[in-house]
């Protein structure tokens, strides 16, 4: 699957979202074999409680069996600004990532695509 598509499915998800008060957001991990699993925003009124869309897909492909990632699609309507993504969940990907140049894909909700890797990432959070 291209970085397109990868965007294209992550939005698909997004809209599997439940928000209360962010804009919604879906993601979508790539393994190897070029396997990929959803993930998307779930809010609730204990913030505490809040999952966010890459920790969701990565606990999906999980469950599959996956136990690398090669790439990561983020989406989510935020107007212009990248969506962030919380450092428990950075670290989370940096256990399973292929390489330390994994790259994330975000997709502001502009048309835009922005790569980003995790070690920037990491490096800001």
């Amino acid at each position: 699957m291209d970085d397109r598509n990868l965007i294209a499915v992550a939005e698909q998800a997004a809209g599997t979202s439940k928000v209360l008060r962010s804009p919604i957001a879906g993601c979508t991990v790539r393994g190897p074999g070029a396997v990929v699993f959803r993930g998307c925003r779930l809010e609730f009124d204990d913030p505490s409680l809040d999952l966010d869309p890459v920790a969701n897909a990565l606990a999906a492909a999980r469950v599959e069996g996956m136990v690398q990632v090669e790439r990561v699609g983020f989406y989510s309507p935020t107007g212009g600004a990248l969506p962030t993504i919380p450092r428990a969940t950075l670290l989370r990907l940096k256990e399973v990532a292929v390489s330390d140049d994994l790259v994330v894909i975000f997709s502001p909700g502009t048309g835009e695509r922005v790569e980003r890797t995790l070690l920037e990432l990491l490096a800001e959070a």
